[in-house]
């Protein structure tokens, strides 16, 4: 029982954190659903659904790579783990707090870039974290478009 404490701290780390950006930048909702969308932009209720699955796999990523982190090789995956979750943590102040759509999307591009390294960095020597961040990867890379489309439509 014990093992499963930290993963599961980790866990509710997260959540409770991406629960507060949630509220920080809720009441600026009214300015996004204004915006012009992309046909393929989700309905409203698949982004917590999705996010919440995602934060639960980035806390178990980040809970491995803590636990790894003085292991050789894994110092540059501990590292950009970090930048990549301040840059994800920080798009949505970016986005919906300060209304800036086109920083946002750059702000995603750099954010899956950073994600791809943390990928590569970690693939041989914590394949777990790797495959771990590829949803994530995935879905910024969606989100990614999404924000262009807005940018262009906007």
């Amino acid at each position: 029982m014990k093992k499963y404490l930290a993963p599961a701290l980790w866990i509710l780390s997260y959540l409770v954190i991406s629960y507060a950006i949630g509220g920080m930048t809720r009441e600026n909702m009214g300015w996004y659903d204004t915006l012009a969308k992309s046909s393929l932009n989700p309905p409203d209720i698949a982004f917590p659904l999705v996010w919440t699955t995602l934060y639960i796999m980035l806390a178990l990523a980040g809970w491995l790579v803590w636990t790894r982190r003085n292991e050789e090789g894994m110092k540059p995956a501990f590292a950009l783990y970090w930048v990549h979750m301040i840059l994800n943590w920080g798009w949505s102040f970016v986005f919906f707090g300060a209304q800036q759509i086109a920083i946002g999307f750059w702000w995603i591009v750099v954010l899956d870039i950073v994600m791809l390294a943390l990928i590569a960095a970690s693939w041989n020597k914590a394949r777990v974290v790797a495959l771990l961040i590829v949803p994530t990867f995935l879905w910024g890379s969606f989100a990614a478009y999404l924000n262009y489309s807005i940018w262009v439509l906007n």
